[in-house]
């Protein structure tokens, strides 16, 4: 028979720490997956600028579209919107009023994508192909009646109304919402 040494216990003690340190994960609280996941889809994100800070007149209260919901906005294009991984949509109307009385109307449309990547590939789908960069707002082109821009899972896009286009009046919506976004 052999005599227990003071060095037998302590090859116990890294079995103890590894007992120990099972239980206390056993005991805290786990996240369901599921969950985190639809809470983050769900954060909410930049919205649209209101119409000061966009520069118009006025603004209309923003719609809000889902996937389900997306169909009564914009019918025919959906499918693709979908496809791209589309969670939500907010839509308004900004109202200018320029010098000498002649009104503009801009839409304004943002979606959120549940990944960057859907939002970039619906802003290359509908860049329009005379479309240029916009100086000092990072992933945005314009031409003259239509802007896009991309931030993350956000896509926006704004449609002018006005004879001659609006360039002026898209980019100054786009720049609200790129410092909107940046914070």
């Amino acid at each position: 028979m052999t005599r227990l040494r003071l060095w037998h216990p302590l090859l116990l003690l890294p079995l103890a720490a590894v007992a120990g340190w099972v239980a206390a994960r056993g005991r805290a609280t786990v996240q369901d997956p599921a969950a985190v996941l639809l809470a983050l889809r769900s954060t909410p994100g930049p919205g649209l600028p209101d119409a000061a800070a966009g520069g118009a007149a006025k603004r209309s209260e923003p719609a809000a579209y889902d996937r389900k919901t997306l169909y009564e906005y914009i019918d025919g294009a959906a499918e693709g919107y979908l496809a791209r991984g589309f969670q939500r949509c907010l839509a308004a109307s900004y109202g200018f009023v320029r010098d000498g009385g002649a009104a503009v109307e801009v839409d304004a449309e943002l979606y959120r994508f549940s990944q960057a990547r859907g939002a970039r590939e619906q802003l290359e789908a509908e860049r329009p192909a005379a479309a240029n960069p916009v100086a000092g707002i990072a992933d945005a082109w314009s031409d003259a009646s239509t802007l896009v821009a991309v931030r993350g899972a956000d896509y926006l896009k704004l449609t002018a109304f006005a004879e001659g286009g609006a360039r002026r009046e898209l980019e100054e919506i786009a720049r609200a919402w790129a410092k909107e976004a940046a914070r």
